[in-house]
């Protein structure tokens, strides 16, 4: 905890002190570079003018520090400043502070405040005015064109000092806006790798458990009848849970932060779809696999969406269509994958209804439009209910040719 909070702390003092020093900088420079006071502080001790020079110099400058929280105020106060300085006070011309005000109203204040430009001027022009009249005392002729030159001059230098500013500004909204988007695009995908992982959860248990329900409810019928199959039943019921264990091993394994990508790799995929439908056959579910094509290399991502698309559609099937019922599975290898799972229907009790969750075909849905497919999912031409995926092959193509 001490080792966070000690650099936010840090953080939050550095504006402040930066905002002294920029204080601090601009009493002493204008001071130095542009008043008397500059020559005499080489005179032994401290003259009441002086004194009195360096005690106004430094009423402008303070609020400099708040030219981050209120730029247009803090202008005004030294553009006041500097235009009494410039016209009342013997011996000084402030110069830095209303320049640095100018900056702040650029870089923090919004774009409509840009028409301060021109009034920024005015303790400029007075002095220019002086330098004319100054200049003019052993050339009249000299005064105008000193004028309209330290005029022009000043004019550029405060145009420029805005524009810097509104650069600075623009760059410093652009670098927070982009910690922001970076901040939002780090929090959705750790939105969607929760999602992905309670997909993962969903299907895993889901199915597993609604297998060992179902077994465990027909050994219980035949418990003193059939002792046999009740074996039999114990022996799946194992199966299953073993088989789920082992799922959720993989998937947290390829969750681990030396986990090599993809980690879709660790999970089943087009090639364990005989497997599974074997292991539904064992809970007295009829299903038969079809394979139409040649099979062929999917994306570790398209075989996992296609497993879980006949997973979760044999799961519903023993949920709902009860004992007896009839399924077929359906892997058409044509220019894209087509998985099609359909039933005949309810044909008798459904033990494992309650066991449904509602999210699974929703889940099934962003699964497979997330690999680049489209999933249709509502009862068949014939009665029964039909599940229909179509996966895509293109991008496995190209990588094969690649």
């Amino acid at each position: 905890m001490t080792a966070v909070a000690a650099p936010a702390a840090v953080r939050r003092t550095l504006p402040a002190g930066r905002d002294a020093a920029v204080a601090v900088a601009v009493w002493l420079l204008d001071l130095a570079l542009f008043s008397t006071a500059g020559s005499d502080l080489a005179h032994a001790g401290a003259s009441p003018g002086l004194l009195a020079l360096a005690g106004y110099a430094v009423l402008g400058p303070v609020a400099l520090l708040w030219r981050r929280t209120a730029p247009v105020p803090v202008f005004g106060v030294l553009w006041l400043h500097a235009l009494v300085g410039a016209a009342l006070v013997s011996g000084y011309q402030p110069v830095l502070g209303a320049l640095t005000a100018l900056f702040a109203v650029g870089a923090y204040a919004p774009a409509r405040w840009s028409w301060l430009i021109a009034p920024a001027l005015a303790p400029y022009l007075v002095i220019a005015a002086n330098e004319a009249w100054l200049a003019g005392q052993a050339d009249a002729g000299r005064r105008t064109a000193v004028f309209v030159g330290l005029a022009l001059a000043y004019a550029l230098v405060v145009t420029g000092v805005w524009a810097a500013g509104r650069w600075a500004g623009t760059s410093r909204r652009r670098l927070a806006a982009a910690e922001r988007r970076r901040v939002a695009e780090a929090a959705h995908a750790v939105a969607a790798e929760r999602a992905r992982i309670s997909r993962e959860l969903h299907d895993i248990v889901a199915h597993s458990v609604t297998v060992m329900v179902l077994q465990a409810g027909g050994a219980r019928r035949v418990l003193p009848t059939d002792p046999a199959r009740v074996a039999d039943a114990l022996g799946h019921i194992e199966h299953a849970g073993r088989q789920a264990v082992e799922e959720l091993r993989r998937m947290l394994a390829v969750l681990g932060p030396d986990a090599p990508e993809p980690a879709e790799a660790g999970h089943p995929g087009v090639a364990d779809v005989p497997e599974l439908v074997r292991g539904l056959r064992g809970t007295g579910l009829a299903v038969e696999l079809v394979v139409a094509g040649e099979p062929r290399p999917v994306h570790p991502s398209v075989g996992l969406a296609a497993y879980r698309t006949v997973q979760e559609a044999l799961t519903n099937v023993t949920r709902h269509a009860g004992a007896g019922a009839r399924a077929v599975v359906r892997l058409d290898w044509r220019d894209d994958l087509r998985v099609e799972v359909r039933d005949d229907g309810p044909a008798g009790p459904a033990p494992a209804a309650g066991l449904s969750t509602g999210h699974g075909l929703l889940g099934l849905r962003e699964r497979v439009t997330v690999a680049g497919g489209r999933l249709d999912a509502g009862p068949g031409p014939d009665g029964g209910f039909r599940v229909v995926a179509r996966l895509p092959l293109a991008a496995v193509a190209r990588e094969a040719v690649a």
